[in-house]
């Protein structure tokens, strides 16, 4: 339906200089992220496909759990798109996939849940019966490969690596 109504010209998404008509719809398992063009009838439209999808699949689409966020929008204009979906506003960095995502720069503060996370993991192993080995191998399998699956995305800060690594 999405693609149907980017070629009949009701919708537009986002890098239209990449994709032809932009990139609208970005699914993973049950999270979906709508990317369209700041134009309000090309959301009145997308309103109207959610709605259509909602008759034909029987599935109801909870707006209240959903957010609205703008790249480089306008506070009036952010709450117009907000009362026509009938949901929250956001904010960035959103977290997908449990990795902070921003339009920006990610702030130390944005990694702040993930430090406090591994410092989680290790205050609970310090006191464990584990060996030296034992301890070793649970940092390499487990708190390497989070921040190497943060570093994917991100460079993390200088202050992070600084604070978190040399400390422990």
């Amino acid at each position: 339906m999405v693609r149907q109504a980017q070629v009949n010209g009701l919708i537009y998404g986002l890098a239209e200089n990449l994709i032809p008509n932009g990139v609208a719809i970005l699914q993973y398992a049950d999270d979906t992220i709508i990317c369209l063009k700041d134009d309000i009838v090309v959301a009145r439209n997308m309103k109207l496909l959610l709605y259509l999808y909602e008759v034909m699949s029987g599935l109801k689409i909870n707006f209240a759990k959903s957010e609205i966020i703008m790249i480089n929008g306008d506070n009036d204009k952010h709450m117009v798109y907000v009362d026509l979906f009938n949901c929250q506003t956001g904010m960035y960095p959103i977290k997908y996939l449990g990795v902070p995502v921003s339009p920006g720069r990610l702030h130390v503060k944005d990694w702040t849940p993930l430090i406090e996370k591994n410092e989680k993991k290790l205050s609970s192993w310090k006191g464990s019966s584990l060996s030296i080995a034992g301890r070793l191998t649970l940092i390499n399998s487990s708190l390497s490969s989070t921040f190497i699956y943060h570093m994917s995305m991100y460079q993390l800060p200088k202050t992070i690596t600084e604070n978190f690594f040399l400390a422990k």
